[in-house]
């Protein structure tokens, strides 16, 4: 495997994003139309946080055990981006050397890491991406 690379290398650019105010229907219409499992929080183009689709179905397990009867206007009324998001995630630099992205996604305690040059989000690193990484290393 090739390890001189930089992040910017095989970010993903196209990064589809949230804001605090979005509501509980557009970010899983989000995840749904664009077949996507991590959604950047920003304001503007400010990078606040992340949100993924476990932590939605998280979300949704937590509003049913506390109120069996809840309907799908009440996991509405009740949703902010801000409770359900990871504030301040971690995250690397364009500049950032692909042996670093490999060990801050190894930890397992995460699948994807924004890519931010000065607080802006600039791309996003998956697993996916790292998959599709690796192949083509395989295969060139």
């Amino acid at each position: 495997m090739i390890f001189k690379r930089n992040a910017s290398d095989f970010m993903t650019t196209n990064v589809i994003m949230a804001s605090e105010g979005n509501t509980f229907d557009q970010v899983m219409t989000f995840f749904t139309e664009h077949k996507i499992q991590h959604l950047p929080v920003g304001e503007g183009n400010k990078l606040i946080g992340i949100i993924s689709i476990k932590d939605m179905l998280n979300y949704v397990a937590v509003q049913f055990r506390s109120n069996p009867g809840a309907t799908a206007s009440d996991l509405s009324n009740n949703f902010s981006i801000a409770s359900v998001m990871t504030a301040n995630p971690i995250t690397v630099t364009p500049d950032s050397p692909q042996q670093e992205v490999l060990e801050k996604l190894s930890t397992g305690r995460f699948q994807a890491l924004p890519v931010v040059k000065e607080g802006y989000i600039q791309g996003i690193i998956t697993n996916k991406d790292i998959t599709r990484l690796y192949n083509y290393d395989l295969n060139h």
